[in-house]
């Protein structure tokens, strides 16, 4: 057999409801019917999804992997019905897609949405690298995304694109207790011989531009850790047992130091691009992105001298001390 979207369905519906029963009301189905479904999908896969109990069912470790891919699956499949469903079988209010790139600016803009964009109805998908999303940008299968992009020249693109920060400087995060953590700033060429986190899931240029730069500074980076949980990420760095890259605007974590590098050779533009038919909710979004941004960079004194002493870093935003100044 092959598993359809009722599969998914019934995975997903099982999954929330935490029982068989309330499953099948959801579903609009009678419980055998939905247990012998299970069972067909179960003896497909080879593995048990869901554990009887007494009070109902829970996820074997399995099933909390099929179960998340099936809600992804069928979110897509759903963004897909409403894009192409007739004009008279949509929403009356309009509906804006947003893809946003997982990054400190994400948590703090993502539940202003509503607010920014009050006459919308808003999906939202956040991944953790770019490259996912400008793809479905440039497809039409997302109307707006928030990005960030490594300083080489931009990918051909038809969508519109609305640079926030011309250059964030990436910091390194090192062990509060290790000896990199007493200097001001670090040289990229003097990290060779340390061991490294990154993030395995990042679908954007970032990871060949890291090694570019690496490479340029004279050694290949030891990627001794793919991980794509930054709060693990971060307990390796504490540990001492790796170095990874860091926003400059990262809320502070337990025993890591983000230490910037002399010379900014790792860097990264902040980038809200749309389709030309979304320029207005683009314009009123990135003007709650730059209010928020400053809000991260005011909360962050060593890249708040840092932003303050290169202005050409960020010509949309001012400076954080004319920012208090005006308050």
């Amino acid at each position: 057999m092959d598993l359809g979207p009722q599969h998914l369905r019934m995975i997903d519906a099982i999954a929330s409801a935490r029982s068989i029963s309330k499953a099948a009301i959801q579903l609009d189905l009678t419980q055998p019917a939905v247990s012998t479904m299970l069972r067909r999908v179960e003896s497909h896969l080879g593995t048990q999804l869901f554990v009887r109990t007494p009070g109902g069912v829970t996820l074997t470790p399995v099933g909390a992997e099929v179960a998340t891919r099936a809600r992804a699956i069928l979110a897509g499949l759903d963004d897909l019905d409403l894009v192409l469903a007739p004009p008279r079988e949509r929403p009356d209010s309009p509906v804006l897609r947003i893809g946003l790139q997982a990054c400190p600016l994400t948590g703090r803009v993502a539940g202003r949405l509503g607010s920014v964009l009050p006459f919308a109805r808003v999906l939202l998908r956040v991944d953790p690298g770019c490259g996912t999303l400008t793809a479905l940008l440039d497809s039409g299968a997302l109307d707006l995304a928030l990005y960030l992009e490594p300083e080489l020249p931009p990918a051909a693109s038809r969508a519109v694109r609305q640079v926030l920060i011309e250059c964030e400087p990436v910091y390194i995060g090192v062990a509060a207790d290790g000896p990199l953590a007493a200097r001001a700033e670090l040289e990229l060429a003097e990290l060779a011989g340390h061991e490294w986190v990154d993030d395995p899931s990042d679908s954007g240029p970032w990871p060949a531009y890291f090694r570019q730069r690496c490479a340029e500074a004279g050694f290949t980076p030891r990627v001794t850790y793919w991980c794509g949980n930054w709060e693990m990420a971060a307990a390796l760095v504490a540990a001492g047992r790796a170095l990874g890259c860091f926003f400059p605007v990262d809320q502070p974590r337990e025993g890591v130091v983000l230490k910037p590098v002399r010379g900014t050779p790792l860097a990264q533009r902040v980038v809200l691009a749309s389709d030309h038919a979304h320029l207005a909710a683009a314009r009123r979004l990135r003007a709650e992105l730059g209010r928020a941004y400053l809000e991260l960079v005011a909360a962050s004194p060593g890249y708040a001298r840092w932003w303050d002493q290169h202005p050409l870093a960020h010509p949309a935003l001012p400076p954080v001390g004319t920012c208090r100044k005006a308050g």
